[in-house]
């Protein structure tokens, strides 16, 4: 066997190992997302319209204000309110306790480099402090991360898009739920709002319009699938405000992250419609650039106000 043959070998290992794991990871993922559907799904139909008044609430508040500045407030709020969920959630004794065994270790090392039987000592030592404190920050961490997904989804329908301008050209998808030849066809009803500009144009298991807004505000697109009508937000407007590019299906994470609106009932031929919302055009708080503000700000905060709120971290 060449060493050529070696490589190739050792190559085909590698990615079979990693195709294994992808596998397993996504097994993993699927047998979670099974479980957590018939509890999340039906939770976050009641939180969602909850939070989705109050974070119209917060935004009417902040709107006078630029929206940079909106963002920094909301950002340096959340920050705080974290930090302050963390020192109730989490065990500040023991955090403290590993903090100074890992200070006392480190020392050790410092001093007794030479010998290596206390080296070694200690260097369990210290791994098993930073293990300890990982634990004792992972545990608050869990539970803020359902409020802070909640909190991150109704900031995301306000910073990653924006209202389609009047006029601007726009495209709407519905994804179709067991299409076939049988079903019955999907209808968009006429609107005085709207100018159908093409379609419908449809194709594997999907249809799309394409159409534009002749007048300012929000307004419901209806599409008639056999009996029953499916009802979709369309907003018209300039500068930053929400809006909902999706209406989901029943799935826990697409109504995670599309708050806005309901799930589309199960029994409909449509699956989802999609609103093709252009993006938020900033450095600051644009599309995707808001995360990164939003959490760089909230945790310089915390940073900062660790001292005088006495939380250990």
């Amino acid at each position: 066997m060449t060493f050529n043959d070696l490589l190739i070998g050792a190559a085909e290992f590698v990615l079979g190992a990693w195709d294994g794991v992808k596998a397993f990871f996504v097994a993993l993922g699927g047998a979670f997302d099974y479980l957590l559907q018939p509890v999340l799904s039906p939770v976050l139909r009641v939180i969602n319209p909850i939070c989705t008044l109050t974070g119209d609430a917060v935004y009417g508040l902040l709107n006078p204000l630029p929206i940079w500045l909106g963002l920094t407030i909301i950002s340096i709020v959340v920050g705080i309110v974290m930090l302050i969920a963390f020192r109730y959630t989490s065990n500040q004794v023991a955090i403290g306790r590993a903090k100074d065994d890992i200070k006392a270790n480190l020392l050790v090392l410092k001093l007794y480099k030479d010998e290596l039987r206390v080296v070694f000592r200690s260097q369990l030592r210290l791994l098993w402090a930073i293990l300890r404190l990982q634990r004792y920050v992972l545990t608050p961490v869990l539970i803020m991360l359902v409020p802070m997904l909640l909190i991150l989804a109704q900031m995301g329908v306000r910073y990653q898009w924006r209202p389609a301008r009047l006029g601007e050209s726009t495209l709407v998808t519905i994804n179709q739920r067991n299409s076939s030849p049988t079903s019955p066809p999907i209808e968009l009803e006429p609107s005085a709002a709207v100018t159908l500009e093409a379609g419908p144009v449809p194709g594997g298991g999907r249809i799309v319009w394409r159409l534009s807004g002749k007048e300012v505000g929000r307004h419901t697109l209806r599409f008639r699938a056999g009996p029953t009508i499916v009802e979709k937000e369309l907003v018209v407007g300039e500068g930053v405000e929400r809006v909902s590019a999706l209406r989901p299906a029943r799935r826990w994470t697409d109504q995670l992250l599309h708050p806005v609106e309901s799930p589309i009932p199960s029994d409909s031929t449509i699956e989802s419609i999609t609103i093709a919302y252009p993006p938020v055009d900033s450095w600051i708080y644009g599309s995707n650039v808001w995360v990164v503000t939003f959490f760089v700000i909230s945790m310089a905060a915390a940073l900062i106000l660790k001292p005088v709120f006495r939380v250990k971290f």
